[in-house]
């Protein structure tokens, strides 16, 4: 199992500080230009700039915090490891069952019903569909398939 490293070295601690810019700065300027759903979870009268703003604000304390002395970035570095840690389990459980227990009968029963046609056929026979002529209506664009 994949633990956190609790002593980190110098490179490791520039390299998450280099990750949270790069990070924080992609999520702020998602922020920034797309803004967040009136009904999501920002907060009542916050424009999404503010939000964006505060989030770079974020990547770059955490920056500075990684460059800072060994007593304050590690165990900054250690707690914020430990979180993804904790959420990466969590979501490699959830993935998981979703692709077994709800993809993977799907996908079966969608094998039993015969999608390409390809049992209708005897062997050694072609599986070339003749074309088939649509109308050319205005509607029928709407439904390319």
């Amino acid at each position: 199992m994949i633990q956190v490293n609790r002593n980190p070295d110098a490179k490791t601690l520039r390299s998450f500080g280099i990750a949270m810019v790069f990070g924080f700065g992609i999520i702020g300027g998602l922020f920034w230009y797309i803004g967040p759903d009136p009904n999501s979870f920002s907060w009542q009268g916050v424009t999404s700039q503010k939000t964006a703003i505060g989030i770079w604000i974020l990547g770059a304390l955490l920056a500075l915090v990684s460059i800072g002395p060994r007593g304050i970035s590690v165990p900054v570095y250690v707690g914020w490891m430990s979180i993804g840690m904790f959420l990466g389990g969590i979501m490699t459980v959830v993935l998981m069952t979703v692709l077994f227990v709800v993809l993977l009968p799907i996908f079966t029963l969608i094998r039993f019903k015969d999608p390409l046609r390809m049992k209708l056929k005897p062997p050694g026979e072609s599986y070339w569909e003749d074309y088939r002529e649509h109308e050319p209506t205005l509607e029928r664009t709407a439904r390319p398939f």
